[in-house]
């Protein structure tokens, strides 16, 4: 295993990869703050420790796009950053109460291609949708090496979070 790094060294590569090519991304998390990122070209996992709604710690490592265990995440649809103008709004805001109307949308915006956050800022886009972010209960089904790998980067993470937020740490760990 390569050295497992703190995430907020770890991001930025990320989305600096998704910027240059934001097609064949898939994202999968667990509820326990375990993350796949899987690229065209690379794949992370991750463990996130939450400080905020918005902010986070953590550890992840790069890890073999060639992993055989990942070619179930392969199959699922593609995650990306899809603009959203005023119809699009006014359409899902008329469907959302209804789970049968508003699927079909949603899989049509979903069906369309993902661009990079870029390019949203250079186009000034109002609104996102964000995702597919896939959820399982564990990452332990993968593989065996999925779970070693789980278990050392939630050291790694807490590691990270006690020599970042020491005060914090002492309350949770």
């Amino acid at each position: 295993m390569t050295e497992a790094e703190p995430v907020e060294q770890l991001v930025p590569r990320i989305v600096e990869q998704y910027n240059r090519q934001p097609r064949g991304w898939r994202v999968l998390h667990t509820p326990a703050g375990d993350m796949l990122v899987i690229g065209p070209e690379s794949a992370f996992q991750l463990r996130l420790i939450a400080l905020s709604p918005f902010q986070f710690t953590g550890a992840g490592v790069e890890i073999s796009t060639q992993d055989p265990s990942l070619a179930e995440v392969r199959n699922t649809p593609e995650f990306g950053l899809r603009p959203l103008d005023e119809r699009d709004i006014e359409r899902f805001m008329s469907v959302i109460q209804s789970p049968e109307a508003a699927l079909p949308m949603i899989e049509e915006i979903v069906k369309r291609e993902p661009v990079a956050p870029a390019e949203i800022e250079r186009e000034k886009v109002r609104h996102l949708l964000s995702g597919p972010v896939l959820t399982r209960p564990d990452l332990t089904s993968f593989s065996p090496d999925t779970l070693k790998l789980q278990r050392q980067l939630e050291a790694s993470a807490h590691e990270v979070f006690r020599k970042r937020h020491s005060m914090r740490a002492g309350i949770y760990y």
